[in-house]
């Protein structure tokens, strides 16, 4: 397997990064939540709580980007449907950001690809 076969989901950094979610507020109208590392079961409630504080702020935008995402399951995607719906039904937006072709192919696989604005990995 070449570094161009990675399997899906996987992104090889320099350094190991620990799994955790940094969340930033940005003039008080987008919220950007950053996943680093494995995003799981045991790490998605950090998600949905970073979700609950930038809507408590005032976000209206939100912007989830997928740069430092080496791994993400099943309760991620649910994390990412359940802020979708959040956030659109406040009238507002969510766009994924610096999204690799192995995370594009599961949110295609799982139907999601309509609910999100997507850019691609820079």
């Amino acid at each position: 397997m070449t570094d161009g076969d990675k399997p899906p989901t996987t992104r090889t950094h320099n350094s190991p990064e620990r799994s955790t979610v940094h969340v930033d507020l940005v003039n008080n109208a987008e919220g950007r939540i950053t996943l680093c590392g494995e995003i799981d079961h045991g790490i998605v409630p950090r998600f949905d709580d970073a979700l609950d504080r930038l809507l408590a702020e005032g976000a209206h935008r939100l912007v989830i980007d997928f740069d430092r995402l080496s791994f993400f399951d099943s309760a991620c995607i649910s994390a990412l449907v359940r802020a979708h719906a959040r956030v659109t039904e406040r009238g507002g937006t969510v766009k994924l950001v610096n999204v690799d072709r192995y995370a594009h192919r599961v949110l295609q696989i799982s139907g999601l690809l309509p609910l999100f604005d997507i850019e691609p990995e820079t």
